[in-house]
């Protein structure tokens, strides 16, 4: 379940950091049909996913649904790559250059990825309720239907993403490109070094210490060759969540992955230590009276324990985790230990708690409604 990136020559992987970011609107978009094809797996975009297939009519719903498996992969590896240098891609360039697939090309994309499937797909994965739905794929009838169809399945595909750019999509990448944008430009001015690199893409890289080799954690077989003149392209995506796919030949390869700002939106937002071991220590409900009991007073833990009714030692074992968090204050007067709630602690508990915070998302998830 491990996809291996080897070095041959000097293609060092550590030379390689930062080194071809692309923006592809077609290819985000077949990540979105991928999504939309998929609602119940993907609960970020449900409310999206709902009202485009609210708005979808009778006839391109089942189309849709038809051409599932097509989205889990497929036509991303049909996607021609942008050319060395360019950053950002049209939609309409990248849409000619994919309807203009020969169909040699269409053979060898075709043969890589039924490859993939068929031979390299982790047979253990394919009984994961996860990939229950596409066990067809790894079956050899279900694609030797498409031997002698795949100009004919390029075209189908290729004006169902056109129309479907056109009536729902265009607006949608106009909401997100900022956020890849900023992607791009925080990892390319941030920290450089190779390791801290590859790990911030995705936790499923494990580069290791020589840095002559790359462990991609996703459930594949496969091994990509890195030559000295292999040109590996990195495509941020708001809609390949939370799954990173790499696919490719000895040429060129194609990686896209989660972008920052749908961590940003999906995760949880952060806390400090304090607040959780703060937090912690009031879930348990004697813990939070005898707080509730201390807050404006002092008192020992014998009077503590008299008042709320609770066995010393009980009492005392509660404050000394109390105390250790912070939450109250011990205090010596003569033979007598007194106790009082922390306030400066309260507070600023109570501070982080108000100041959760988490950045705008753009209105077509429909969280703000």
């Amino acid at each position: 379940m491990i996809i291996h990136f080897t070095v041959k020559s000097d293609a060092v992987l550590g030379q390689r950091i930062s080194k071809h970011f692309v923006l592809s609107p077609m290819r985000e978009m077949s990540w979105a049909l991928h999504v939309l094809s998929r609602p119940t797996d993907h609960g970020i975009f449900l409310r999206w996913v709902l009202d485009v297939r609210k708005r979808m009519n009778a006839f391109v719903t089942p189309n849709l649904d038809e051409m599932t498996p097509f989205f889990q992969g497929w036509v991303q590896a049909m996607i021609p790559l942008a050319r060395v240098g360019q950053s950002t891609a049209e939609f309409t360039e990248e849409w000619d250059r994919y309807m203009g697939l020969s169909v040699d090309e269409l053979r060898q994309i075709y043969e890589r990825v039924r490859h993939r499937w068929t031979k390299e797909f982790d047979q253990r994965m394919a009984r994961n309720s996860e990939w229950e739905h596409l066990t067809l794929l790894t079956e050899s009838c279900w694609w030797s239907q498409w031997d002698l169809q795949l100009e004919w399945l390029r075209d189908r595909l290729g004006f169902f993403m056109r129309d479907f750019w056109k009536r729902e999509f265009y607006g949608v990448w106009q909401e997100t490109v900022s956020y890849l944008e900023h992607d791009i430009n925080s990892r390319l001015t941030g920290n450089s070094e190779s390791t801290v690199f590859w790990q911030e893409i995705s936790p499923r890289f494990r580069l290791d210490t020589e840095l002559s080799s790359m462990q991609v954690h996703v459930p594949w077989k496969c091994e990509f060759c890195v030559k000295p003149a292999t040109v590996m392209r990195l495509f941020p995506s708001v809609f390949c969540w939370p799954h990173l796919w790499v696919d490719g030949d000895e040429g060129q390869i194609a990686v896209s992955y989660q972008s920052m700002a749908v961590r940003q939106w999906a995760m949880p937002v952060p806390s400090s230590v304090a607040l959780e071991r703060a937090l912690d220590a009031l879930s348990e409900p004697t813990r939070l009276l005898i707080v509730r009991h201390l807050v404006g007073s002092m008192s020992t833990t014998s009077a503590i324990s008299h008042a709320l009714r609770l066995s010393a030692g009980t009492v005392s074992r509660h404050l000394t985790l109390l105390h250790s968090v912070g939450l109250v204050e011990r205090m010596v007067h003569g033979h007598y230990v007194l106790y009082r709630t922390n306030l400066t602690v309260l507070n600023s508990v109570a501070q982080e708690l108000q100041s959760f915070h988490r950045e705008a998302v753009p209105g077509f998830l429909g969280w703000n409604e």
